[in-house]
């Protein structure tokens, strides 16, 4: 055990109070003191100087227990704003928000596989550029969440293979740009942390999110906090088996989750049976009219779609036999189909997965849906200023 400066002792009581501060939503300091062990007089220290950063503000009197009603704090969402950025497969957004994840403005740009990491990178900060000149308060940091593995605390992706990409240092290249902290993860994990911080998984302990996109991630939550693994790449579910000898993926491997349950694998089936010049004009297929013309009654795709369900059943199966979660999050294009599929995943998952853990999880379709990228993307920036708050704003 090392014995702690006074500087770090302060800065662990400032992370527990801002965190305890942001899970109540508002509360007094007593009721601080008494959740965190901490005494009255270092609350009531570190909440004043809290309160002349303008991270935390004195909001309305809570309930008397006897004597002069409690003064209620909560965190200033509306004193900040943060930039939040998704560097996905085909396409890059960008948003700016205040400290609440309340969007005030998004861009969206296109990308692809031909394009090197420099020239995304160019979008990304012309992008970030135009979101900041509709910012009305002061930039505490950008939170970016790009697919792939990510080593975090350098905010370096070191693979990225829809991409192309190898250790490209994206938080090295923004902070150099706009002279702000940059929080840098995996896009799953950042949405993870957005529905943690905003979402359905706020009062989960334990829980599972799954997206299917252009490829398929997961992240696992346990005990309230984000399962990493050794190098921060854990859960990276996409590139599991589930038919040995399947299609190959950009992994190297065959048979992959998401070269059978993702939009590039249902674009594909499209491709191979003929349905791009049966059912679309133009070479380019958009997955929410696919999804629309199967709803509005084309039985050819809503045949696919249904297959895909029955992969992601398949999945989800082995999702539960090997973590045990309370809940799952589906999030991606799935979502979009109204749950018209969740009866074929349903079956699956009751086929395939332990009785006895099938029956305690709750599966449901994330309520946040595109916005959980960016509203974890401010969790990004929000986790690492908790961490050390005086880093970024002095003494």
């Amino acid at each position: 055990m090392q014995i702690g400066s006074f500087s770090l002792i302060k800065e662990l009581n400032t992370s527990v109070i801002l965190n305890t501060i942001r899970d109540n939503k508002s509360i007094s300091r007593a009721e601080i003191a008494k959740i965190t062990g901490l005494t009255p007089a270092t609350v009531t220290n570190i909440t004043g100087e809290l309160i002349l950063k303008h991270l935390i503000v004195e909001t309305t009197l809570g309930k008397s227990s006897g004597g002069r009603k409690p003064v209620m704090l909560e965190l200033n969402t509306k004193g900040f704003n943060t930039v939040g950025v998704f560097i996905g497969s085909k396409y890059i957004d960008i948003s700016i928000s205040d400290l609440g994840a309340n969007i005030i403005d998004t861009t969206f740009s296109e990308i692809n596989d031909s394009m090197t990491s420099e020239e995304v990178i160019a979008k990304v900060i012309g992008g970030i550029k135009k979101v900041m000149k509709k910012a009305n308060k002061k930039i505490l940091g950008i939170g970016v969440g790009v697919h792939g593995l990510v080593r975090s605390k350098e905010g370096v992706s070191v693979l990225a293979p829809n991409l192309g990409w190898e250790n490209v240092r994206i938080k090295d290249l923004l902070e150099s740009e706009f002279k702000l902290p940059v929080f840098v993860d995996n896009d799953v994990k950042t949405m993870t942390l957005g529905e943690k911080w905003f979402g359905a998984g706020r009062d989960a302990d334990d829980f599972v999110m799954l997206y299917t996109g252009y490829g398929i991630g997961a992240s696992l939550v346990t005990n309230g906090q984000i399962y990493r693994g050794a190098l921060n790449y854990a859960c990276e579910i996409g590139h599991t088996t589930i038919e040995a000898e399947g299609p190959l993926c950009s992994c190297g491997n065959r048979g992959c989750f998401q070269m059978l349950a993702s939009e590039f694998a249902l674009l594909q089936q499209i491709k191979e049976n003929g349905y791009d010049k049966k059912y679309f004009d133009g070479e380019k297929i958009d997955v929410e009219e696919v999804i629309d013309k199967a709803l509005a009654g084309n039985e050819d795709l809503m045949a696919l779609l249904k297959k895909q369900a029955y992969y992601i059943g398949v999945g989800l199966a082995n999702i539960i036999n090997t973590f045990n979660p309370s809940m799952i999050i589906l999030n991606g294009f799935i979502i979009k189909t109204g749950g018209i599929l969740m009866p074929e995943i349903l079956k699956q998952v009751q086929l395939r997965s332990l009785k006895y853990m099938q029956s305690e999880v709750n599966i449901i379709f994330s309520p946040l849906g595109r916005d959980a990228v960016f509203k974890g993307a401010v969790s990004l920036v929000l986790s690492g200023i908790f961490e050390n708050p005086w880093h970024f704003f002095g003494e």
